[in-house]
């Protein structure tokens, strides 16, 4: 009689309570499973978030130190500035990064002196040399290499950038 009730156990139809427990436990693991990846993409979002917001010129269209005061295009990733040099990132197209910057610089005043030639900004009593842009495969990387001082002292300087500089601190 045992064997008899093992055998129809086994042949024992599935009932619909049990099949409804099933299902809504199927359904329970897919909520848990999307709810936990839900929060891992707004973790992971949040993050990338906060790291652009507390960078200096991502959401900003001017780059502002106590040395330059420029014009930049919008969603620059601010890589650096020793002093003399401002190192800038983006995804941004390198054309559109060009001809962002000769018209900025299409506006300042143009110099040629014993060979070199820059961009002087009276206001700020800023060289702008040369605005340098490198393409990665996606990311293109912007140098802007300047020098502050007296436009007279740093048009016959001889020099370009931190030696012009140096040179013109020099003679105040």
């Amino acid at each position: 009689m045992v064997k008899n009730n093992k055998r129809s156990n086994k042949n024992k139809v599935l009932t619909k309570p049990y099949l409804l427990n099933k299902k809504k436990l199927i359904e329970s693991k897919r909520n848990k499973f999307l709810f936990s990846f839900e929060i891992i993409v707004i973790c992971f979002f949040s993050i990338i978030m906060l790291i652009l917001l507390c960078n200096r010129t991502f959401f900003t269209t001017k780059y502002k130190s106590s040395k330059l005061n420029i014009d930049i295009p919008l969603m620059m990733f601010f890589k650096g500035d020793d002093g003399n040099i401002l190192t800038l990132k983006t995804l941004s197209n390198a054309e559109y990064i060009k001809n962002f910057f000769n018209d900025n610089l299409s506006k300042l005043a143009k110099y040629n002196c014993n060979g070199y030639s820059f961009y002087y900004d009276d206001k700020y009593n800023t060289a702008i040399y040369s605005v340098k842009i490198k393409k990665d495969f996606l990311i293109k990387k912007v140098k802007i290499e300047y020098a502050n001082g007296d436009l007279q002292c740093l048009c016959n300087a001889n020099l370009v950038g931190k030696e012009a500089e140096k040179l013109c601190l020099k003679v105040r």
